[in-house]
C-alpha cells in the first residue's frame, strides 16, 4: 500500500500530530544543513569544487532556488557572529525570511560609512522572535534607521522578454534621468528600455575586455586592472622585473575564453563565471612563465586568488 493511501486512512488528529512531528524534524534538519553550509563557507570549499561563490555552489550543485540559497547563506553567515540565531531557527521562533530582511538591511547600512555592530545584531534577533514578516520589516527599518529597499525582481516572460523591477535611491534616480537627457538626441523616443540598451552598448564597447579597442582613448587599462590580471604570479622577487601583459594579448585571451576556465580536480566542474574576470598565468612568472596568450587563461577573481594562495603555500614549503 502506498504512503499516500496510508495517509488517507488516518484520522484527523493523527494527520495533525504526524505533520507537527515532521515539521519539527524539518527544522532540525534545516539547522544541520545550515551548519554544513557554514562549514563549506568557512573552508571556501565551493572554490575547490569549481564554483565562484557559495551562492553558486548551493544553486548549481545542491539545486536550491536562488531565494532558498540566499536565505540559507544569510543565516549561515549571521550565525558566525550571532550563534543564538540557530536556536531560534530550530525552534521556529524566527523564520529564514526574517533573517533575509535583516541581512538585506545590514548590507544596505554597511555599504555606507556606518557599520552594524554585533551588539545591534544580537538585539535585533531578540526583537524578531515570534514576529511576522511585516512586523520584522518595521522593526529592522526602525532599528537601523533606514527605509528598506525592495528586492530587485527579474521575471522571464513567454516571449523571452524580461520584466525587471529595481528600487533606486533619490540620487540614483537623478543620475538615471540625467543620463536619459544626455542620450535624448540619439534615441527615437527616449523610452527607458532604449536608455538602458544604449548605456549597456556603450559600457560593453568601452569596458568589455574581449572587444579590441580601436582608439587609445577607449583602450585604457588602469594599473589596478593590470595588477589584478597578474595577481596569481605576484611575489617580491618578481614584481620589480615584471612587464605588463600587452593589451592586444589581454584582448585575445578574453575573447578566446570569455569566462572563468577554472576546472575542479575534485568534481571536474568548470566554473564558467563571467563575473569579475581576471587573467591567470598557466606557468607562473616566478616559474619562468611568459606573457603570451598560450600561457594565459581567464579566471574569476575568487579562483585567481585561491590559486595564488595555493601556489604561495607551495613556494613557502
Amino acid at each position: 500500500m502506498s504512503e499516500k493511501s496510508c495517509v488517507k486512512k488516518l484520522t484527523d488528529l493523527v494527520v495533525d500530530s504526524n505533520l507537527r512531528q515532521l515539521v519539527t524534524s524539518e527544522r532540525e534538519i534545516l539547522t544541520e544543513i545550515i551548519i554544513y553550509i557554514r562549514e563549506v563557507d568557512c573552508r571556501k570549499l565551493y572554490l575547490s569544487f569549481g564554483y565562484p561563490s557559495l551562492f553558486e555552489y548551493l544553486t548549481r550543485r545542491m539545486g536550491y532556488s536562488n531565494a532558498s540559497a540566499q536565505r540559507r547563506v544569510n543565516v549561515a553567515r549571521l550565525s558566525n557572529e550571532v550563534p543564538v540565531v540557530m536556536d531560534h531557527v530550530e525552534s521556529g521562533e524566527i523564520k529564514l525570511s526574517q533573517i533575509s530582511v535583516m541581512a538585506q538591511a545590514i548590507r544596505q547600512v554597511n555599504r555606507g560609512s556606518d557599520k552594524v555592530s554585533t551588539e545591534t545584531k544580537e538585539q535585533l534577533i531578540s526583537e524578531l522572535v515570534g514576529k511576522s514578516l511585516n512586523q520584522t520589516e518595521v522593526i529592522v527599518s526602525a532599528a537601523l534607521n533606514i527605509p528598506l529597499k525592495q528586492h530587485t525582481k527579474a521575471k522571464h516572460q513567454k516571449d523571452e522578454s524580461v520584466r525587471f523591477e529595481v528600487t533606486l535611491t533619490k540620487e540614483q534616480w537623478e543620475k538615471f534621468n540625467r543620463a536619459r537627457d544626455i542620450l535624448s538626441t540619439s534615441l527615437s523616443n527616449g523610452s527607458w528600455d532604449q536608455v538602458i540598451e544604449s548605456m549597456s552598448d556603450q559600457v560593453i564597447l568601452k569596458k568589455d575586455k574581449a572587444t579590441p579597442r580601436l582608439k587609445a582613448r577607449t583602450s585604457k587599462i588602469t594599473n589596478s586592472q593590470i595588477k589584478k590580471a597578474n595577481l596569481n604570479s605576484a611575489s617580491d622577487a618578481t614584481k620589480a622585473s615584471r612587464t605588463a601583459i600587452p593589451k592586444s594579448v589581454q584582448h585575445e585571451v578574453f575573447a578566446r575564453d570569455r569566462c572563468c576556465q577554472y576546472q575542479s580536480k575534485i568534481t571536474g566542474h568548470k566554473c564558467s563565471s563571467t563575473w569579475n574576470l581576471t587573467l591567470d598565468h598557466v606557468q607562473p612568472i616566478w616559474a619562468g612563465g611568459k606573457n603570451e596568450a598560450s600561457n594565459l587563461r581567464v579566471f574569476c577573481a575568487n579562483h585567481n586568488i585561491e590559486l595564488y594562495r595555493q601556489q604561495a603555500g607551495i613556494r613557502s614549503v
